[in-house]
């Protein structure tokens, strides 16, 4: 029996894995590019590419070209410029609690697979600024209650589970709440300075989904997808199969249909 629990732990791993890599060769050289609007030269970004991702010369240069020739990046002489129509990916830099409550949970509990960002990350997508802040923890369901004791033992902040009834009338000014919520297999999520944190795609379907996040947003679901895809460049199949996760096609396709209109 532990051979096949090994063998269970060692398939959500590789899961885990995949979904921390997912950013494909050309991303990451259109994110690259975008984030030096004054230019890059290409040998400085191919040796950018194959330092951070071990990619082979040939294989960036042959994405660069064609890149090029369909107009998603401009090149002049040995310069690379992004596109006018360039969006950058939405990333969150953890704060500094969230990086020692983080790296805590972990060192009380190594195998736990958790997830950590601040709430102010998306404040920029809202148009009404709530009064409280959040701390959002996700780990596997079966270790929420794990987590969560782990946390009393870590911080004075209180506590709170996602899916406590009483939940929204904990939200006060002033008060540093942590809710630890319930992640479902193959969530999006990457890793930034170390941290274990979700990507855009994840947060815009936890919105509809998950209580805290419903009350911090209220009505403003539709508002935070127009401005979300805006700004930044979204992984539609990301997004879809995520929302399929979390059995939120349906409603997430109705609002992109809304937005678009």
């Amino acid at each position: 029996m532990w051979h096949f629990n090994i063998f269970v732990k060692f398939l959500e791993f590789l899961t885990n894995l995949f979904y921390l890599c997912t950013m494909t060769l050309t991303e990451r050289i259109i994110s690259t590019i975008g984030s030096n609007p004054e230019g890059m030269d290409s040998t400085d970004l191919v040796a950018h590419i194959r330092e951070e991702f071990h990619s082979p010369e040939g294989s960036s240069l042959t994405i660069v070209s064609r890149l090029a020739r369909e107009g998603r990046i401009r090149k002049e002489g040995s310069l690379l410029f992004p596109d006018a129509g360039f969006k950058p990916v939405f990333h969150i830099i953890p704060d500094e609690k969230s990086r020692e409550l983080f790296t805590d949970i972990k060192t009380v509990l190594p195998f736990a697979r958790i997830s950590i960002w601040h709430t102010d990350a998306i404040l920029p997508l809202m148009h009404d600024i709530p009064n409280f802040s959040l701390t959002i923890v996700s780990a596997e369901r079966p270790m929420v209650s794990s987590v969560i004791d782990a946390l009393e033992n870590l911080t004075e902040s209180i506590i709170l589970k996602d899916s406590e009834k009483s939940l929204i009338f904990r939200f006060a000014p002033g008060r540093e709440l942590i809710v630890v919520t319930p992640q479902v297999s193959q969530a999006p999520v990457e890793v930034s300075d170390g941290i274990t944190v979700p990507t855009l795609e994840k947060i815009l379907v936890d919105i509809l989904c998950d209580n805290a996040l419903h009350a911090l947003t209220g009505s403003e679901a539709y508002s935070i997808y127009a401005a979300a895809f805006n700004r930044y460049a979204i992984s539609r199949k990301t997004l879809l199969r995520y929302a399929g996760r979390r059995n939120r096609t349906e409603e997430v396709n109705a609002i992109l249909k809304e937005t678009e209109e």
